[in-house]
This record gives C-alpha cells, structure tokens and sequence, in this order.
C-alpha cells in the first residue's frame, strides 16, 4: 500500500476504536518507551498528527503505525480483521495492482 492508502487505513482504525490523533502518539510513545515523559510524548502526538497528513511520510513508518494498532489490545476487543494485502515483489506488477484491488475491495466490504 502507499502513503495514502495506509493514511487512510489508519484513520479508519482510529475511528473505529474511538482514538484521536493525538491518542495514537501516545500508545506510539508507549510501546517505545517505560517512562512517561510529558515533552516527549507530546511531540510523539505532533509526530503522529504529522504523519498521518504528509504526503511525504514513509509507507515503512505507516505501516509500523498499523503493526502497532493491530496489536493493541483495544484493537483484538473489537474482533476485527484487516484484510490488507502486503508487496512483496515475487508477482508482477499487474499481478500485485490486482491483489491490492481485492484487498481493498474486501476491506470496503468488511466495513459495510
């Protein structure tokens, strides 16, 4: 997936567990971290909010954003699934834009 879709992805998980932006920096930060400290964790927030408009950030770090989500435990309450098909450069192009359009496609469907 690309910026934007994983962008996209992670808003809709943050909506479906009721998290802000800012929420998301924080759980970021603690995953990190065993300390609590204030300034840091509020720039993790900006760092987040950040993130999750740039068109610039890097599919790499949306994709450990949504590591992390998943693996919350809020996130296993929900019972959900997360379709999301993964590149990894053994099918060709044309094989891996299909792939993503029936990922995207189940996902779509999923949250109906």
């Amino acid at each position: 997936m690309g910026t934007a879709e994983l962008q996209e992805e992670i808003k809709k998980m943050l909506g479906k567990l009721k998290w802000s932006q800012k929420r998301l920096g924080r759980e970021l930060y603690y995953v990190k971290h065993d300390d609590d400290d204030a300034l840091e964790i509020s720039r993790y927030e900006e760092k987040a909010k950040k993130d999750l408009v740039r068109k610039s950030t890097k599919p790499e770090v949306l994709q450990s954003y949504l590591d992390i989500i998943v693996k919350h435990d809020e996130f296993q309450k929900l019972d959900l699934i997360i379709p999301a098909y993964q590149k990894f450069g053994v099918l060709s192009d044309n094989m891996e834009s299909g792939m993503y359009s029936i990922s995207k496609l189940v996902s779509k469907l999923a949250s109906e």
